[in-house]
C-alpha cells in the first residue's frame, strides 16, 4: 500500500494443542541457534532509536498517527480471520482499508517519508572468502569486502565464540583477481597459537559470517 499499515492474512481459528513449558536449556539452545535473527532484531531496534532521535518530532508525529490509523484498521471485519487459505486479496476489504486511511490527514507520515528518503543510505558490507589450507600451524586463504574492496578484511580464528588468533588480508593473490574479484590483495596467513585446540573456524572479525570452507578444521583436515 506504500504506507506503513498491515492486516493479517491466512489465519485459522482454534489454538495449538499440547503446548508445554520449554526448559531453560531448550530456550537457550533456541536463542543460540537463532542468534543471527536476534542480532538483526537488536540492530533494527537501534536503527529505529537512531532515527527517532535524529528526526525528532517528525518521527514521533508520524509514528503516533500510524498507531491511530492501524488501530482503526484492526477494528474492521477481516475476511482472512475466517479463511484457512487466502486466494489473493479481497478487493472489498482493501477498499475498506483504504477508506479508513483516507479519513486521516497523512501529512505527518508523508513528512517523515520525505525525511527518510532524503537521508544518505549506508550499505552493509558484503564479504566473500575461502580457507585454502591449515599447514604447519598457519591458516591460509583469501577474503574480500565486496562493498569496499580497497579495505583489508580483519579475520578471527575462533573455537566456538572464543577468538584464539586474528589477522588481516593484504597478501598478493592474483588468482583471486583473475577469478573476477575486485582486488588482488586478498590473501591472508594467520599463525595459530601453539596450544590451539584441534577444532576451530575462521570468520570475519566482529561478525558471525564465516568464510567458505571454513567449517570446523582439525589440524591438517577439514570437517564439513
Amino acid at each position: 500500500m506504500k504506507l506503513p499499515f498491515y492486516f493479517e492474512t491466512n489465519i485459522t481459528s482454534g489454538s495449538a494443542k499440547n503446548i508445554g513449558q520449554l526448559s531453560e536449556s531448550a530456550k537457550q539452545k533456541f536463542i543460540q541457534d537463532n542468534r543471527l535473527d536476534y542480532e538483526i532484531f537488536e540492530y533494527a531496534k537501534r536503527e529505529i532509536q537512531r532515527d527517532a532521535h535524529k528526526s525528532g518530532s517528525v518521527f514521533a508525529n508520524a509514528l503516533n498517527l500510524v498507531h491511530v490509523i492501524q488501530a482503526e484498521i484492526n477494528q474492521l471485519e477481516n475476511p482472512y480471520l475466517h479463511s484457512s487459505v487466502a486466494f489473493g486479496f479481497d478487493e472489498a476489504f482493501l477498499v475498506k482499508v483504504h477508506g479508513v486511511i483516507n479519513r486521516f490527514d497523512l501529512a505527518p507520515i508523508n513528512e517523515y517519508l520525505r525525511f527518510a528518503q532524503g537521508e544518505a543510505r549506508t550499505f552493509a558490507d558484503m564479504y566473500d572468502g575461502f580457507v585454502d589450507s591449515v599447514l604447519d600451524g598457519v591458516v591460509s586463504g583469501w577474503a574480500v569486502n565486496l562493498s569496499r574492496p580497497e579495505q583489508s578484511v580483519r579475520l578471527e580464528v575462533r573455537v566456538g565464540s572464543e577468538v584464539i588468533a586474528s589477522g588481516s588480508t593484504g597478501e598478493h593473490r592474483p588468482d583471486v583477481a583473475s577469478a573476477g574479484y575486485p582486488s588482488a590483495y586478498t590473501g591472508f596467513s594467520i599463525a595459530l597459537p601453539p596450544d590451539a585446540p584441534d577444532e576451530f573456524h575462521v570468520a570475519v572479525a566482529g561478525s558471525a559470517e564465516r568464510l567458505h570452507n571454513a567449517g570446523v578444521w582439525r589440524r591438517g583436515w577439514h570437517c564439513v
